[in-house]
């Protein structure tokens, strides 16, 4: 069975998305036992250099093995090189290395897609024309490694650019990390009504969204009842689970050079990673397949 595509996005930054998206893949792949794929498409690369560590980034960088070479190499009419060769295989810095593996991105990204308008504009492309062309490239060579994994995470960057959409018109779910405050719950509000609405026209069909409450202080009062008018709002597509404001968490996120177990990674939040895992398998593998 192909992988499940799944696009972590939301319109903010700072919520938390790469976090989730490396934590959900370690805890799928060590517990679950789950192939898993990340696809960063964040120029940030936080969940690049979470997930290998600055070391291996770099390395895969100077090869020319991130996804900006990719798509740059399609501007000057060269051969890309082959998307699966972009791919470094049990990335993890988790004991036992689970099947976690990264599609990396680099902060020349922003720039390859910015000269990539350009350019299409200056030949005469419409707007609808250039994400056509972003987003067959990028459905072609998801299509060359979509049978090697379970699941394929994809992190987005804030906001909805052409690679974001072409993100999710791929997606058969979408995961919106969302801190539980007013203008959080405004901005899911807007993006289920207008943004998502708008790709699943284009993709010719519905995906599964799912929100997760992060940064989450339960002693906070607004929390707690943004978290339930969230809950209220989207009913089922709302994860139970919430993820913590804690610092445990932030430590998790940095790289360590010595292999560590899971409970030594995560601290005191390894029950809430790993149960974040069961609730995304549970909502996720019930829904039919898309």
């Amino acid at each position: 069975m192909p992988a499940r595509l799944v696009s972590v996005i939301n319109m903010k930054g700072g919520v938390g998305k790469s976090t989730t998206t490396v934590s959900l893949a370690e805890t799928l792949a060590l517990h679950q036992r789950r192939r898993v794929l990340i696809i960063d498409l964040d120029p940030q690369t936080n969940a690049s250099i979470m997930v290998a560590g600055p070391e291996k980034w770099n390395t895969m960088r100077e090869a020319e093995r991130t996804l900006d070479f990719y798509f740059e190499s399609y501007i000057v009419q060269q051969k890309p090189k082959p998307f699966k060769q972009l791919i470094e295989s049990k990335v993890s810095d988790l004991k036992g290395k689970p099947e976690v593996a990264l599609c990396a991105s680099a902060p020349e990204f922003r720039i390859v897609e910015r000269d990539m308008i350009e350019n299409f504009v200056k030949r005469g492309f419409q707007i609808d024309m250039i994400q056509k062309w972003i987003c067959e490239r990028f459905a072609n060579g998801v299509k060359t490694v979509i049978n090697e994994y379970d699941y394929i995470l994809i992190d987005c960057p804030p906001g909805i650019s052409l690679f974001a959409e072409a993100a999710l018109i791929a997606a058969d779910a979408v995961l919106a990390p969302s801190i539980p405050d007013y203008v959080s719950r405004l901005g899911l509000i807007s993006f289920r009504k207008r943004a998502l609405r708008l790709i699943n026209e284009r993709r010719g069909g519905p995906s599964q969204l799912m929100v997760l409450a992060t940064k989450y202080d339960d002693g906070f009062s607004l929390h707690r009842s943004e978290a339930q008018l969230l809950k209220d709002n989207l009913g089922e597509a709302m994860f139970d689970v919430r993820i913590p404001q804690h610092v445990d968490i932030a430590k998790a996120a940095e790289w360590s050079d010595t292999p560590r177990t899971f409970d030594q990674k995560y601290g005191a939040m390894a029950p809430i990673v790993a149960k974040l895992g069961e609730e995304f398998l549970a909502k996720v593998e019930r829904a039919p397949a898309l």
